[in-house]
């Protein structure tokens, strides 16, 4: 073989070697762990309700694509101050009023079960900033957004001293 063309051979083969030392010394990525509030890992819970006239009626022909919050929803942090006071488990239950384009147009606190009003505050300011793919209603090749109303559970909870937000009582 011509000298020119091992020497383009050798550089090639010790660019190769490299690059697959390169991927092979990198360290694994750190696995998110769930339930914490300083990790940020959050969740929440749908409340069902019996309220028929909240509803929509079915319209004959129709079919309803469920409304579905985007991932990147913030989530709710337990009240840092509140930390100090080891308090019992905390359930906030708010109602979001969502618009036709999924973004959430009001949000109320309807129960703050044993909590001081920083617990409902913690998750208005998490969820106002909401958004959803919107609730649809498809009827033929006509799909229309619509507005919908929906609650949350939330539970505030320190297990072992540490701060926990969860979906659900």
């Amino acid at each position: 073989m011509p000298a020119g063309i091992q020497v383009v051979v050798r550089v090639a083969v010790v660019g190769l070697l490299s690059t697959l030392a390169g991927c092979a010394s990198q360290p694994p990525a750190p696995q998110p762990r769930e339930g914490y509030a300083a990790d940020g890992a959050v969740s929440a819970e749908i409340v069902e309700t019996d309220n028929a006239d909240a509803r929509y009626q079915p319209v004959a022909g129709s079919s309803y694509l469920d409304p579905l919050p985007l991932r990147d929803n913030a989530k709710p942090e337990y009240p840092p101050a509140l930390l100090g006071q080891r308090l019992p488990p905390v359930t906030v239950v708010v109602r979001l009023i969502v618009d036709c384009a999924g973004k959430v147009a009001d949000a109320r606190v309807i129960e703050n079960a044993g909590g001081a009003p920083a617990f409902g505050e913690a998750v208005l300011v998490a969820v106002r900033g909401w958004s959803f793919h919107p609730l649809k209603r498809v009827t033929g090749r006509v799909v229309e957004p619509l507005p919908f109303t929906q609650d949350y559970r939330f539970v505030f909870r320190q297990i072992n001293g540490r701060a926990v937000v969860e979906l659900g009582g």
